[in-house]
């Protein structure tokens, strides 16, 4: 079992975030890297370092990001409603793989 993982896009250390998740499995002593959302800034050289008391070996692989971004087919509509009541948008969009949609204000 390795001491600890470290990965690198385009020689930047990746950190744990919303959008970068790194788990270990012990039953088969596996790494994985999980990267959401926007990874156009990702693509590129992808390196895996792996380090123990025994030494250090590293794995390199290139990340291309195929495929083309989510696109808005019926967008939301501006609306004034009255507090206390509901609100209904109804999205269309397009896309090969189903997006992370969420809302924010302002």
């Amino acid at each position: 079992m390795f001491d600890g993982a470290c990965r690198f896009a385009n020689d930047e250390q990746l950190t744990e975030s919303e959008t970068c998740v790194m788990e270990f499995n012990k039953k088969d002593s596996t790494y994985t890297l999980t990267l959401t959302g926007d990874v156009k800034d990702k693509k590129g050289k992808v390196k895996v370092v792996a380090k123990n008391n025994g030494g250090e070996v590293s794995s390199e692989a290139e990340l291309t990001i195929s495929g083309r971004l989510p696109e808005f087919v019926e967008k939301p509509i501006k609306c004034t409603v009255l507090e206390g009541t509901k609100l209904l948008q109804l999205l269309k969009f397009l896309s090969k793989i189903i997006p992370h949609i969420f809302w924010v204000r302002n």
